[in-house]
């Protein structure tokens, strides 16, 4: 008599509607990544000084950033099973669809810009504060493109982040917060926090304002119950502010300073 083998249990854990996206330890090691990354950021910026950049290599350098970071939440996903769709929320088909998440994320992008600006108004006037919103433009101005090359690197930069940026942040980050708190607000919270966190180079009052920007995005994608609209006004926003910082190095304006 030959005897049976005991049916081992399946290690793999299966995704359930309403449940967490990865394992929570994923999340943490995610969120551990991108501010210990940011706070070397810091670092770097703050070793160079007065000194250029290597622009070609921060770009892509930080264009494979982007896409590790995409490729660690689908990993999450992978792990509990979880499809892309989940994040990716409605992606709806046909030109017309297309058209009018272009135009609801340009009509976004033009009012966040006015909020940003009042709340940049904001914290100028904060009196006794550490804050000074002036050092952003130093700071951007450093990281901004000057070559032919370097355009040309920035503007996949910039698409590579409104891609990955989106779907960690609104789409994975977002989503699992909420599920972890059950509340929605929460989610769109702490994301947030983590996004304007992950761009420590800019600032105390950079990351403030950036935290406030990705609020705004997080309200978008559960207006817009998917992540298109968002990032083609992140990839927008960033290309055009590369294209603008370009124009303001060659017609000499310095946005630190008077």
């Amino acid at each position: 008599m030959t005897m049976m083998e005991t049916p081992q249990p399946d290690t793999k854990q299966t995704y359930e509607p309403g449940g967490l996206l990865a394992p929570w330890w994923h999340t943490a090691l995610l969120v551990i990544m991108i501010i210990s990354l940011s706070v070397a950021g810091v670092r770097q910026l703050r070793s160079f000084g007065s000194q250029p950049l290597h622009l070609v290599t921060n770009y892509l350098l930080t264009i494979a950033y982007e896409w590790v970071l995409a490729g660690l939440v689908l990993w999450g996903l992978y792990m509990r099973k979880v499809p892309l769709r989940q994040l990716l929320g409605e992606w709806r088909p046909g030109a017309r669809a297309w058209l009018t998440d272009i135009g609801v994320a340009l009509g976004y992008w033009a009012g966040a810009l006015l909020l940003l600006a009042v709340l940049g108004n904001i914290l100028l006037k904060m009196s006794g504060s550490h804050i000074d919103p002036q050092k952003i433009g130093d700071v951007t101005q450093k990281l901004a493109p000057v070559t032919g090359l370097e355009m040309v690197l920035f503007l996949v930069l910039s698409i590579s982040a409104g891609i990955c940026e989106e779907l960690v942040f609104r789409g994975y980050l977002q989503q699992q917060f909420a599920r972890m708190a059950h509340r929605v607000w929460a989610g769109v919270a702490l994301s947030a926090l983590v996004f304007g966190g992950a761009h420590g180079y800019e600032g105390i009052a950079g990351i403030l304002l950036i935290a406030a920007y990705g609020a705004m995005f997080g309200v978008l994608a559960l207006l817009r119950r998917g992540l298109r609209t968002g990032m083609i006004a992140h990839a927008w926003h960033d290309s055009i502010s590369g294209a603008a910082l370009v124009l303001l190095r060659h017609y000499g304006v310095h946005l630190g300073g008077k």
